[in-house]
């Protein structure tokens, strides 16, 4: 085979990368194009107050955006899965302590209309892919 053909990139890791970037993208659009939205489901969790509340909602759709862009682009890329593997397991904790305090909201995740239930359970399998991720980089850090 030519060595131009020849790809060193694994396309196992090149989709799990573009599928976790990709939904850090859509997240932080959804949440960019209507921030009242999001500032009501921020407040309805009952977490945080004013003035952390608009500060969230400002801060926090933009740097969706540009941790999932980095992530697809695979630049400053362990900082990154850092960030993205962080910023999942406080929404994890987040949507769990809906659940403990019998707090019934849509959640506002990812711009859809999804149970608290099925975003646990949606956040958990990025999780997991941030872990491949993780190992993926290791092994050809390694190579």
């Amino acid at each position: 085979m030519p060595v131009w053909l020849e790809s060193k990139v694994d396309p196992i890791e090149l989709l799990v990368r573009l599928i976790v970037g990709g939904i850090f993208i859509f997240a932080g659009y959804n949440k960019f194009i209507d921030l009242q939205v999001f500032e009501l489901a921020v407040r309805n969790y009952s977490i945080i107050n004013d003035p952390w509340v608009a500060i969230l909602v400002m801060i926090l759709p933009p740097f969706e955006l540009l941790i999932g862009l980095l992530i697809v682009l695979r630049t400053l890329y362990m900082g990154s899965l850092v960030l993205v593997t962080t910023l999942t397991l406080t929404f994890i904790f987040a949507l769990c302590s809906l659940l403990v305090r019998d707090i019934n909201i849509e959640c506002g995740c990812l711009g859809l209309s999804n149970s608290i239930e099925l975003q646990i359970l949606i956040d958990i399998t990025i999780l997991g892919a941030c872990f491949y991720l993780f190992k993926s980089f290791r092994k050809t850090a390694e190579n």
